[in-house]
């Protein structure tokens, strides 16, 4: 079964939009907020909920999630569907737990995007 990839619906708008709520031209502005929220959340842990002791974090090179736009795409479905984990894990190729790991990897970057975004929005209003 072929995984749902960003590469694979940014050329589909329509589809785009019923994944994420967003559009092609609004996603964009989210994923480098995002990654950073991310890579500082995955500074300090590992995917299996253990403090991060030795290595740094790095994409392994058959990471079911390899991009940033994938790792924004697998969480922002998940939250506007909250579909099964098992359902997730086999849009993206990959089974439940890992989906597990994911969702639970990725929403505190997801949290800390919006806390943020919304203090940033207050400043301005």
């Amino acid at each position: 079964m072929a995984s749902v990839r960003f590469a694979d619906l940014q050329s589909r708008p329509m589809e785009f939009l019923d994944f994420t709520s967003l559009t092609r031209d609004e996603f964009p502005q989210l994923v480098p907020p995002f990654e950073a929220a991310f890579q500082a959340h995955m500074a300090s842990g590992r995917l299996d909920g253990k403090p991060r002791t030795a290595r740094q974090f790095a994409v392994s090179t058959n990471c079911p999630l390899p991009t940033p736009e994938d790792r924004l795409l697998f969480i922002l479905a998940y939250i506007k569907t909250y579909s099964l984990q098992v359902v997730q894990g086999r849009l993206f190729s990959m089974g439940q737990s890992k989906a597990n790991q994911r969702v639970v990897y990725l929403s505190p970057a997801d949290k800390y995007h919006r806390r943020t975004r919304r203090c940033h929005r207050g400043k301005k209003a």
